[in-house]
């Protein structure tokens, strides 16, 4: 083989890579590999690309080229984001991190990069070599009620936000200054403390973020090219987080947090039937909430939106007759679950719980407790019956 075959085959080969987004795709699986450890590498990958991408996990192996439909051939990237439930107030979101990917996969198609490599991170170090940078206490408490506001960081505890505020440092621009450009490589994580700041793809203004919003994470979690270009639309003062130090903590708070939930949730008779991937589907999904002595955690007649499960601490279970007797039903403690019945057949709350003592309890919203308790409708639906039952004979 010549050299200027051999050079056109190795075109051919990258064209391919490029354009089926082959890089992010391996990218993702080994990241998914290096954080879950799996026994059985191969089984989870499988597992991995059936969750992730069921439609495309069911083609034909024989199936290649212009045989496959257009939605399938969509990058990894932008696939990855697609979602139909516009239940709650993640719709919105969601659609802004489509267009923000979809950018994204345009700019590197037209910048024709041959590779995105995912960098290495070791936890353990970076985590020692944080900078803690001093803030006097207004500015502390003004960094700490942002973090507080923003998803991304609402599973942390006490200490990790901690950490997170002594790591953030202050950014001012002035009016019209380029904050982000799309197309560069992603260098810092920001959060607005006042001004505003204009967010365009292609020349085209999207929207405006404005105090407590946050920008500047897609690029650093996913190796991307800016999806976006950030411009001060007043003067700003901004909270920044290095690339380095989003992900270590983000990346070790997230590990922390599944580890202990596994843990936790191992021992939870309902959880019993599940898989480790699906248990540590709904570690990750899981959001840690905290009630003192007497306070109402549900409440009867009341519209359900949570479903949990008592971590640490004990609750009773009251109900209500229709002559407004109160009456105690149940005592319940670590690994009992509540609040399914509202979330499964959308009623009101059928009884109230209220904390014995200090108690945790892990939350699932209604739209993730539907995505990720699947596998234990059955079982839930089943329980629900008998706990109507019990109900009845006690009316």
């Amino acid at each position: 083989m010549d050299s200027n075959t051999t050079a056109d085959v190795q075109a051919e080969l990258q064209e391919y890579l490029n354009s089926k987004n082959i890089n992010n795709l391996f990218i993702q699986i080994v990241e998914s590999l290096l954080i879950e450890k799996p026994d059985n590498p191969i089984g989870f990958i499988v597992e991995y690309l059936q969750k992730k991408y069921p439609e495309q996990a069911n083609v034909g192996a024989t199936k290649s080229g212009s045989d496959i439909p257009k939605s399938i051939r969509q990058s990894s990237l932008e696939s990855d984001y697609t979602d139909t439930d516009s239940e709650g107030e993640e719709g919105d979101a969601v659609g802004e991190i489509r267009d923000k990917m979809e950018a994204s996969h345009a700019s590197i198609s037209r910048s024709r990069r041959v590779s995105v490599s995912a960098e290495s991170v070791d936890p353990g170090k970076v985590q020692q070599e944080i900078k803690v940078i001093e803030k006097d206490p207004a500015e502390a408490a003004r960094i700490l009620e942002i973090l507080h506001d923003n998803v991304l960081f609402k599973h942390l505890d006490e200490s990790q936000m901690d950490t997170l505020k002594g790591a953030m440092f202050e950014v001012q621009h002035s009016d019209g200054d380029i904050i982000i450009q799309q197309g560069d490589d992603g260098d810092n994580f920001y959060m607005i403390d006042t001004g505003s700041v204009e967010v365009s793809i292609d020349g085209t203004k999207r929207h405006m973020l404005n105090q407590g919003d946050s920008f500047g994470e897609l690029a650093i979690m996913y190796n991307a090219p800016r999806a976006a270009t950030c411009t001060a639309a007043t003067n700003c003062k901004l909270w920044a987080l290095d690339r380095a130090t989003f992900k270590v903590i983000v990346m070790h708070t997230t590990i922390n947090k599944r580890n202990l939930h596994k843990s936790f949730l191992q021992n939870v008779p309902l959880l019993e039937t599940l898989t480790e991937y699906e248990i540590l589907t709904i570690a990750d999904a899981l959001q840690e909430e905290k009630f003192k002595a007497g306070e109402i955690i549900c409440e009867q007649g009341q519209p359900g939106h949570q479903f949990y499960i008592i971590k640490e601490g004990s609750a009773t279970c009251y109900m209500t007759d229709a002559r407004g007797n109160r009456m105690e039903r149940a005592n319940l403690g670590p690994g009992s679950y509540f609040g399914e019945i509202a979330l499964l057949e959308d009623k009101p709350r059928q009884a109230s719980i209220v904390a014995k003592e200090a108690i945790k309890v892990l939350s699932l919203d209604r739209k993730t407790f539907k995505r990720v308790m699947g596998p234990l409708e059955d079982i839930l639906k089943r329980n629900m019956d008998h706990y109507n039952r019990v109900v009845a004979s006690a009316i």
